[in-house]
């Protein structure tokens, strides 16, 4: 708090202005009656209390902390007991379902699937099978239809349009491309990979005996190659996404395949494909499964968002491609990621 002091010639009208300036609990603390002024001018002295503004602030401040703060803690609390919850609820509900079901579900946490997925599916297949779920075989077999029904499969070799690979930075876009090359000309396709502003020793002289790859650094040649003729044509570009969706939408005739690391996060994966049309999205491919511990999330990433999954990858050589199925999604989901590098295990 301050102490100022106002002179007017005035008592009454000098309240009346403090009060007026600082509000009506103006808080006056000594005023002091017929001053000498300037000739025979009788004034008076009003002494007022002011708080001080920047206290105020950081009271204010403190305030707003500690609720905050309080808000928090009770927030955590919450979800915390929630899934403490959740997890007895789980319990409860798998006591009812045979063994070969419950050791099904545990396998699947066990090597990353979401825990709300792995429950649908065994309490579907106990809704559909009944007793025959008191057997292992038969649970495995229907694991792995299950698994086939919600998670589709986009053919790559099916697909005549051009494929601009899409995908952040670091994801292996480059590698990627050039395996699908590969695996395309090995299967009698004709196909040429563009390369989109990349070094030249970004392909080694291997890799050009396999594959026709094409560098091209201006958008404008990038476009008359791609429109000269009907090759098929698998079209690389930076991570930047403002140039990825230039590309994109001047090459609407293409269809696109987002690439992700196999740890990339929900939130990435979920920002980057709001960005593109759906439409001509034609599926995703994880890379680098070989770096991950389980591969679970990845099954539970791809039912999430409804998207198709075209491939995997499972290290830089150009052979390193896995073909997506109802199999492989078993293998995943219950044996465990045996990509996984040696010195990881």
């Amino acid at each position: 708090m301050r102490i100022k002091t106002y002179v007017f010639d005035d008592v009454k009208r000098g309240i009346e202005v403090l009060k007026k300036e600082y509000g009506p609990d103006t808080v006056i603390l000594d005023i002091k009656e017929n001053i000498k002024g300037i000739g025979n001018d009788k004034l008076c002295e009003i002494s007022i209390a002011i708080e001080d503004l920047e206290k105020n602030n950081n009271d204010l401040n403190n305030s707003v902390k500690k609720r905050e703060n309080a808000w928090s803690n009770l927030m955590g609390t919450t979800i915390e007991k929630i899934g403490q919850l959740e997890s007895e609820l789980i319990k409860d509900r798998l006591k009812m379902f045979p063994l070969p079901l419950r050791s099904f579900y545990e396998k699947m946490l066990k090597n990353g699937f979401h825990a709300s997925m792995a429950m649908n599916i065994i309490s579907e297949i106990f809704q559909e099978i009944g007793e025959l779920s008191e057997q292992t075989s038969k649970v495995s077999y229907f694991i792995k239809e299950k698994l086939c029904q919600k998670i589709k499969v986009s053919n790559i070799s099916d697909i005549d349009s051009h494929i601009v690979i899409l995908g952040p930075p670091g994801a292996g876009k480059t590698q990627t491309a050039k395996k699908l090359g590969v695996m395309l000309s090995a299967l009698g396709k004709p196909v040429s990979v563009i390369l989109y502003k990349f070094r030249e020793e970004s392909v080694s002289e291997n890799e050009k005996k396999v594959i026709n790859v094409i560098s091209v650094d201006k958008k404008e040649s990038l476009y008359h190659i791609v429109e000269k003729d009907d090759t098929k044509k698998i079209i690389d570009v930076p991570g930047k996404v403002e140039i990825q969706k230039e590309i994109v939408d001047r090459l609407k005739d293409a269809k696109s395949i987002a690439v992700f690391s196999a740890g990339s996060r929900d939130e990435k994966i979920k920002r980057y494909l709001d960005i593109y049309d759906s439409e001509n999205m034609m599926g995703l491919i994880f890379t680098r499964l070989d770096e991950e511990e389980t591969l679970g999330h990845l099954l539970s990433n791809i039912i999430f968002f409804n998207q198709k999954v075209c491939c995997f990858t499972t290290g830089r050589g150009l052979s390193d491609i896995v073909m997506p199925g109802k199999d492989l999604f078993y293998k995943i989901l219950l044996e465990g990621n045996r990509w996984i590098q040696e010195e990881k295990r």
